[in-house]
């Protein structure tokens, strides 16, 4: 028997589904086909699947599927698949038949396509990594903000793969990373004006079309940002909040600030207020901790008006990406109030709110385990439904993106816009 694993692409991005089949079955057989990969951190994921060859000797297998189900070792430390790393991902693949390995093949997922030109960036103050699709005709470019992990987490893996779509992309971090600020305080809006300056002066990118792409305190802040600088035509809010929140000191709620702008403190609302103190001590109490019953005992108010984003003043529309399971802050019931008050201001573009039943805090794009999906904090969602929400809210990601900034005609400039 010549048994083999067969892979569609054996080399390809990570946001593109792989496709597989064994052959050289004989009909009606049974072949076990195991999967590993392992990952920056080198943290081994396993996962393993039985199939049953048709009459042709064929075994259809759901390479997605093996993919998502990949798992840590049991006494391994349970944490959720790497966000941190944008380097190609090494999938190995055996079968096994009657008791033996019979097959065995390996696909490489990109993050970073063959095409798309990286440069680090580390000037003007700013840190990141810039993405740049390898094509000189001007194209829509966006800016990726990570959420409360810091560093480059999440925005560099999705930055990369926004520019295989075509747009330049540049991931900033904006604290925790080369000599910004270690925590999520005091972090000045102005420095976030200065990444567009940047970004709209290199070569490749239409000035005129700048977006923004966020995910948890991220998305707050590409809310905030787009609701205070004209020239960003486009947001993407991945778990959004309605309301602008306090800083942190890592995990932790810190009675500061997490944005100022002009010297100044955005308003703010405190999780540190005395008047949680009970359900504040409650929540960091439990293992792993969930920490939505504080928002929702916050959210139940009644809040300052000036703590809530003013989105209505957003110069573009904005997609709203969330799980309704998320228990690390209520992103659906927040992203409801960010529609509520866009329609109650008669805000003139056309935003949406995509939100998936059994998913959590763990949007991402597709092409990753969803195994693990809490670690000190729970995330929410269950691995099958947080796999398909990832692949479902990334095809709504790049279709918006290209439909909200692809069509723009006319020009503006970064320069003459300060934040508001």
């Amino acid at each position: 028997m010549n048994i083999e694993i067969v892979l569609t692409p054996t080399t390809g991005p990570i946001d593109e589904p792989l496709h597989g089949f064994v052959r050289g079955l004989p009909s009606g057989e049974c072949v076990t086909v195991r999967a590993e990969l392992r990952d920056s951190r080198d943290l081994l994921w396993r996962s393993h699947r039985a199939l049953s060859a048709g009459r042709d000797g064929v075994a259809e297998m759901d390479a997605d599927e093996l993919i998502a189900s990949l798992t840590l070792s049991p006494n391994a430390v349970r944490r959720p698949f790497d966000t941190t790393s944008a380097l190609p991902l090494i999938l190995e693949l055996t079968a096994e038949y009657c008791g033996r390995v019979v097959a065995a093949t390996q696909a490489q997922r990109l993050f970073v396509a063959d095409d798309v030109l990286t440069m680090r960036v580390r000037e003007q103050h700013l840190s990141g990594v810039f993405f740049q699709p390898a094509s000189i005709e001007p194209r829509p470019a966006v800016i990726v903000l990570g959420g409360s992990s810091g560093a480059l987490a999440w925005s560099s893996q999705v930055a990369a793969l926004l520019a295989r779509h075509g747009f330049p992309a540049l991931a900033l971090a904006y604290f925790n990373f080369d000599e910004l600020p270690p925590q999520l305080v005091e972090i000045p809006l102005e420095y976030f004006a200065g990444g567009f300056e940047w970004l709209s002066a290199q070569p490749g990118v239409r000035p005129d079309a700048l977006g923004v792409v966020g995910i948890s305190r991220g998305a707050e802040l590409a809310l905030t940002l787009g609701s205070r600088l004209p020239y960003v035509r486009s947001v993407v809010a991945y778990c959004p909040s309605s309301v602008v929140w306090n800083g942190l000191y890592g995990d932790r709620p810190a009675d500061l600030p997490a944005w100022t702008t002009n010297g100044r403190s955005i308003p703010f609302y405190s999780l540190m207020t005395p008047a949680l103190s009970a359900v504040r001590e409650r929540v960091f109490r439990e293992s792993p901790v969930s920490l939505t019953p504080l928002f929702d005992a916050a959210l139940d108010g009644p809040l300052p008006a000036d703590v809530f984003i003013p989105v209505e003043q957003t110069n573009g529309p904005i997609l709203l990406v969330s799980g309704d399971d998320d228990r690390m802050w209520p992103a659906s019931y927040m992203g409801r109030q960010i529609m509520n008050r866009l329609a109650a201001h008669g805000h003139r573009f056309g935003s949406r709110h995509v939100h998936y039943p059994d998913a959590g805090h763990l949007m991402r794009p597709p092409g990753v385990s969803t195994s693990v999906l809490d670690g000190k904090f729970a995330l929410g969602g269950t691995p099958s439904g947080q796999a398909a929400a990832n692949r479902a809210a990334w095809l709504e990601t790049v279709a918006f993106l290209q439909e909200s900034l692809a069509g723009i005609a006319g020009a503006t400039t970064t320069e003459s816009s300060p934040c508001r």
